[in-house]
Order: structure tokens, then C-alpha cells, then sequence
């Protein structure tokens, strides 16, 4: 399929939205639904902490080479990145799990995450690599987040927490409407 294939194919809602209906009805899918092999998961670091989020909905990872930094957006927004002449909201979820926000650092990542019709770069201080094995979650400790967050899924056995990639792109807070003085 190229270029052009896909731009027509995306223009068509109907099609798009048959799709998005079948990446609701995969989200929604426990752990315990996986397959045998496990699922293709994401494994990156933040700071001291490691993460990991389904495959799934990445559409690319990347280095980031730049960035613009957005002076009065919330501390999660760490600026916008031009990916394939697609302007981004370069997200840190820090801030949106109580955690300091933190600069990106040189040699810093980005996976492309898409899914619910949003898209965003998720910054990574390093991507630690991809695995198949399948996914047994402990509840994440109260501490983890410090409060209740719905796109956290648990722990998994190599002590990560396991991130839910649609229910991130969902967070209400990531919805920031900009509103000019008068």
C-alpha cells in the first residue's frame, strides 16, 4: 500500500471507524486473553522507572532529534516533534503519574502511539527493547503512582509498569484547551 492508498484509505470515516471499533474491542481484552506466545510489548525507561505498553498501537519508535518546547502547557507536554510532517504533543507521563517532570535528555526516544483518534509521541529516556512473553500483572503498589490511574494495568514479573495505550491516549488531561486573553 502506498502513500497514496493510505491517505484515501484514512479519508474514508466509515473504514476508519470500523477500525477503531476493532481496536476498542482488542483493548478491552484482559491479560488472561493473550496468546500463548504473549503479546508483542514495548519495553522503555523513564528516569529510574520501567514501563512497558503494548506494540499494538505504536506505530513507529524513534530517536528524537528535536523538538519544540511549549512555554505555558501543562508539565506533561514537553513540546510538539515533526514526525513525517505530522506535528505531535511530545508527551512525558511523568507528570501524569505524580512523578517530576524531567527535560528530554539527549539520546532520548519516542514511540508513536495512535488508537481512540489521537496520536502522540510518548517521550522515553531509552527503549530497553521488544518481547513476545506473555503478560502475568500484579496490581501495581499503592506507591507506583501515588494515585489511582486508569491506564495502568499492573506490574509484570520483570517489575515494569505495564502501560494500557489507548486508556493513555483516552486521559481526559490530555485534552488541553487553549483559550486567548482578551
Amino acid at each position: 500500500m502506498d502513500t497514496s492508498d493510505l491517505r484515501d484509505f484514512q479519508s474514508q470515516p466509515q473504514r476508519r471507524a470500523i477500525l477503531d471499533e476493532r481496536a476498542r474491542a482488542l483493548a478491552t481484552l484482559s491479560v488472561a486473553d493473550t496468546s500463548v506466545d504473549g503479546e508483542l510489548t514495548i519495553r522503555f525507561r523513564l528516569g529510574d522507572g520501567r514501563y512497558a505498553l503494548s506494540a499494538r498501537h505504536a506505530r513507529e519508535i524513534q530517536p528524537l532529534r528535536a523538538f519544540s518546547p511549549l512555554f505555558g502547557a501543562p508539565s506533561f507536554i514537553s513540546g510538539l516533534v515533526n514526525v513525517h510532517g505530522r506535528l505531535l504533543a511530545l508527551i512525558d507521563i511523568r507528570p501524569l503519574l505524580n512523578l517530576p517532570a524531567h527535560p528530554p535528555l539527549p539520546g532520548s526516544f519516542l514511540i508513536v502511539l495512535e488508537g481512540e483518534g489521537n496520536e502522540i509521541a510518548l517521550l522515553t529516556d531509552s527503549i530497553l527493547g521488544m518481547t513476545t512473553d506473555p503478560l502475568s500483572l500484579s496490581p501495581a503498589p499503592d506507591g507506583a503512582t501515588h494515585t489511582p490511574v486508569l491506564w495502568v494495568r499492573g506490574v509484570d514479573r520483570d517489575l515494569s509498569l505495564v502501560i494500557d495505550p489507548i486508556g493513555l491516549l483516552a486521559d481526559p488531561r490530555l485534552i488541553v484547551e487553549y483559550h486567548a486573553g482578551a
